[in-house]
């Protein structure tokens, strides 16, 4: 491989940073309030919701897998939250035992469907999605629920302020980023589910436990969905059975675009949060120019897009310098 090969594959695992430097900056020169601290840690509470989706995301492709249920389940967690404490028991955290076992039993069926019957993730998790969805529409009657009333301590994980400075949307993200880097990457566990993802036969040859890995994906995916979907509930107070399906495809993005960084081919944490930053930076930069609403999605689009060229190219040069 030459020097000038060497240098491209080594500056393409930076891409995604050099990508949201690029873009902050843009922004910065065409908008003076862009740099301004409360519009920064906006950026960051925006990224939040995406962010963990695409946390969940990262854990399970890093095994193998896909989940299209992601958005849906948030969903069903925002719903069950209003729920229980509407109808139910006005207590926070009985809403929120009863929606962390609702999401668990979510992953139960995929696993079942996935790991035990044999079904193809793809399909399986966009039959169980619709069925989520049709769940969540019977539970609200095809309305929604509003409050402006939840309890303090319910609305101050969306809405609070973590010593009243830093939103606690983004205080639990960062937190869960750095729970999920530290377990995919320093534990043995974790070290494992790579394995599974890379090959499962190998893995299945090494004695790793194929079957267990691939299920604590889908526990891990669904558990920060169900964390995604209290956060946001917490945040707008008001929720329909669909509310939260919205951020699937931008969180799928999130995802796709962080395995562009560091180790490009490879899900990563790191990437996935850095992903979730640049298109937060995009949709609120756009948002402080007055661009038109449909900038948002072509922006994106081409980041996307470029991201995964990337990431093609890279193979393909790989593939040649074993050749």
């Amino acid at each position: 491989m030459s020097n000038n090969q060497s240098f491209v594959m080594r500056m393409s695992r930076y891409f995604l940073l050099i990508a949201l430097v690029c873009v902050g900056a843009m922004f910065a020169v065409m908008s003076d309030s862009f740099l301004k601290t409360s519009n920064l840690l906006d950026i960051i509470r925006s990224a939040s919701i995406i962010g963990m989706l695409g946390i969940g995301m990262t854990i399970v492709q890093a095994v193998g897998e896909f989940d299209f249920t992601i958005g849906i389940t948030a969903s069903v967690a925002m719903v069950m939250m209003a729920f229980v404490q509407k109808e139910v028991v006005n207590n926070f955290e009985i809403a929120v035992i009863v929606t962390i076992l609702t999401c668990l039993l979510i992953a139960a069926v995929k696993i079942v469907c996935v790991i035990y019957i044999g079904m193809h993730a793809w399909i399986a998790t966009l039959g169980i999605g619709t069925l989520l969805t049709g769940f969540a529409k019977w539970l609200t009657g095809g309305g929604n629920y509003f409050s402006t009333n939840w309890l303090p301590r319910f609305r101050f994980w969306g809405q609070g302020f973590l010593f009243g400075v830093i939103p606690m949307p983004a205080v639990v993200f960062i937190c869960l980023a750095v729970a999920a880097l530290v377990f995919l990457e320093k534990t043995k566990t974790g070290r494992h589910m790579y394995a599974v993802g890379a090959n499962r036969v190998a893995a299945e040859y090494v004695g790793i436990n194929v079957r267990k890995c691939r299920a604590l994906g889908f526990i891990l995916v669904s558990l920060c969905s169900c964390f995604a979907g209290i956060i946001l509930i917490a945040q707008i107070g008001t929720v329909t059975a669909t509310s939260a399906d919205g951020n699937m495809l931008p969180a799928i993005s999130s995802a796709m675009l962080g395995a562009t960084f560091l180790r490009p081919g490879t899900p990563n944490v790191t990437g996935s949060f850095v992903g979730a930053l640049l298109l937060s930076v995009i949709a609120n930069g756009l948002t402080m120019i007055s661009a038109s609403y449909h900038m948002k999605d072509i922006i994106q689009g081409l980041v996307f897009i470029i991201s995964i060229a990337l990431i093609s190219l890279i193979n393909m040069r790989g593939q040649k310098v074993k050749t």
